[in-house]
């Protein structure tokens, strides 16, 4: 007999969408009741219920359906109290925000790159999605078909997701920093703000879920980032951890002997950079920006979807109390951050 009830949400989703993999280890780690559907029924739901479409979607009680993996993180924050991913500190919630931002925002580009770029992994993902697409149904007879065209689709969004072939070693040198910060930073804890995890480690995390089943990144995934690779199966399903806040910025050195620090200095060179110089040529009607990164240009198609996410950040920086950006300033300054976000709106 089925234990799912009508006051369960849905989650639609792919195991090989990064958004619904963050959201999927979510909630298993805050407890709420929900039904993973994937496969064929998810896709219709993104096709029919949510603009734009994209997985994950998220299928409340009450009938309506809400996708975009922040949004619903927020929402479900303010819904229900226990098992929060929020920190208790202001100063190291707003630091769970950015970091979390910076990994759906600026993440997707490597991990996007190395799933699409060779023709082998673009063969292997490809069928892996319709794989799942089909539940598993490997004799349909559209399974070839769909296979290819997911490929043509997909490396068609290549300069758009991960830049031009000029940026690809940057992009993929991005990448293997942040990798290095996870490797170093999780043989000590698996979390940054104490014993429990935040909304950052989970977008993290659903990056990394991607990259530890793709053909060449699960290489080097394996080979040189091992403890890595573990912990992405460990956070998959941590509904049995329990924890407490260890607040971060309670003294200055602790943040910035942190991973977190780290992982601030990664946004602060590559992912507010780009989100800045994306609005821009958004509001000067261009269609491809450009940004620098260690004074080298890089240029990009302007995405409609990072649009609101500088500005919320700017919004959620000026909304902190002023003894909260006495304490964040120095490390958020000193990583690069700090003059996109303390800006009037």
């Amino acid at each position: 007999m089925s234990m799912i009830t009508p006051d369960h949400y849905k989650l639609y989703g792919f195991l090989m969408s990064p958004y619904s993999m963050k959201m999927r280890a979510y909630l298993r780690y805050r407890r709420i009741p929900f039904q993973w559907v994937t496969g064929e029924a998810a896709n219709n739901v993104a096709m029919t219920k949510v603009e734009p479409y994209m997985v994950p979607v998220l299928g409340y009680p009450d009938g309506s359906y809400v996708n975009d993996s922040s949004h619903l993180i927020a929402d479900l924050e303010a819904r229900y109290r226990d098992r929060s991913t929020t920190p208790e500190s202001e100063a190291d919630a707003f630091l769970a925000l950015l970091i979390e931002d910076y990994a759906d925002e600026w993440l997707v580009a490597p991990f996007f790159l190395y799933r699409w770029e060779s023709e082998a992994d673009q063969t292997h993902n490809a069928q892996w999605i319709i794989y799942e697409y089909f539940r598993g149904n490997i004799g349909h007879d559209q399974f070839d078909t769909m296979a290819e065209m997911w490929r043509k689709r997909q490396t068609s969004l290549l300069s758009a997701v991960s830049g031009k072939p000029a940026s690809y070693d940057m992009v993929k040198a991005s990448l293997h920093e942040l990798l290095a910060t996870m490797e170093n930073a999780i043989r000590k804890r698996p979390f940054f703000f104490g014993s429990r995890p935040s909304s950052a480690e989970f977008a993290i995390f659903g990056m990394l879920s991607q990259l530890v089943q793709d053909l060449s990144a699960n290489r080097f995934m394996r080979d040189q980032h091992p403890f890595t690779s573990r912990w992405v199966g460990v956070i998959d399903d941590i509904s049995d951890f329990e924890g407490t806040w260890e607040p971060l910025c309670d003294q200055p050195e602790h943040l910035m002997n942190s991973p977190v620090y780290e992982l601030l200095k990664l946004s602060g060179r590559y992912h507010l950079p780009m989100l800045l110089a994306n609005q821009r040529a958004s509001q000067n009607q261009e269609k491809v920006y450009c940004f620098e990164v260690a004074g080298v240009p890089h240029e990009r198609r302007v995405l409609p979807r990072f649009l609101p996410c500088l500005p919320a950040l700017q919004q959620h920086y000026n909304a902190l109390s002023d003894s909260t950006k006495a304490t964040l300033n120095p490390a958020l300054e000193d990583a690069g951050c700090l003059q996109f976000l303390n800006v009037k709106p």
